[in-house]
């Protein structure tokens, strides 16, 4: 029963992040100070990013907070991606944009994050959300995909990283941003990719455990491909070049 209530007690948390994550992102598409100290490139990845967490990533956590809250197991599976990718994000704006006056929101926004999602996870009974998969259930195309989402995105890294590491040089992807070095490629090397290749490896082997990392990290997968996509955007109406 205690177990239940810390995870209903984590739900709730999503309401308070949801607002501060509306927040961040209003103020960086309609507040000029919040970039004001950063490159022009990487401030138009920060509008591209706030528009789509203001459009989509806001809307989703509520929506999947509130249906988990009625039950619904893939609800929860999604809530729990959302924190991930919210995670991620505001990790590096809280380490990689510039003091302004949302410093607060943004540790906010990692706090509330970090704590629903391990507040979360003791209400989980892996066995039991493994069992409730078809024995048909695409594990090993979903092992696949993780498999080659490591790969593809470790190569892309790698091929901007090794040349300017023989070149002593950091990268002109990090020049541009006027950065000290990439968070995206730290977290990316020492944290996401890695996972993505340990959670496809206990996909293939059925571990339990893997039934609730595997959707949480697609839906996690998805969100970034949807913010990516945003920055880019963002970019190329800004008139900047961008492969």
């Amino acid at each position: 029963m205690k177990t239940k209530e810390t995870g209903l007690a984590a739900l709730w948390l999503s309401y308070p992040l949801a607002a501060l994550v509306a927040v961040a992102a209003g103020a960086g598409l309609f507040w000029p100070p919040a970039y004001a100290q950063e490159t022009p490139v990487w401030a138009a990845e920060g509008t591209g990013g706030d528009a789509v967490n203001l459009v989509l990533i806001v809307p989703i956590l509520l929506v999947s907070a509130r249906l988990a809250q009625r039950g619904s197991v893939a609800a929860r599976l999604v809530w729990m991606g959302t924190l991930i990718f919210l995670l991620y994000n505001f990790l590096v704006y809280a380490m990689a944009v510039h003091f302004n006056a949302l410093f607060l929101v943004y540790c906010g926004v990692l706090g509330f994050s970090f704590y629903a999602l391990v507040g979360s996870l003791p209400s989980l009974s892996p066995a039991e959300i493994a069992s409730s998969y078809s024995p048909r259930a695409p594990v090993k195309t979903m092992a696949a995909a993780f498999f080659l989402i490591a790969l593809a995105f470790a190569a892309q890294w790698l091929r901007e990283i090794i040349p300017a590491l023989l070149s002593g040089q950091a990268p002109k992807s990090v020049r541009d941003a006027g950065l000290l070095t990439s968070p995206v490629r730290v977290l990316d090397l020492a944290i996401v990719l890695p996972g993505f290749v340990i959670t496809a490896i206990m996909l293939l082997r059925r571990k339990p455990v893997a039934f609730i990392l595997a959707p949480a990290l697609m839906v996690f997968a998805i969100l970034m491909t949807l913010s990516v996509a945003g920055m880019i955007g963002a970019l190329v109406l800004k008139g900047f070049a961008t492969d």
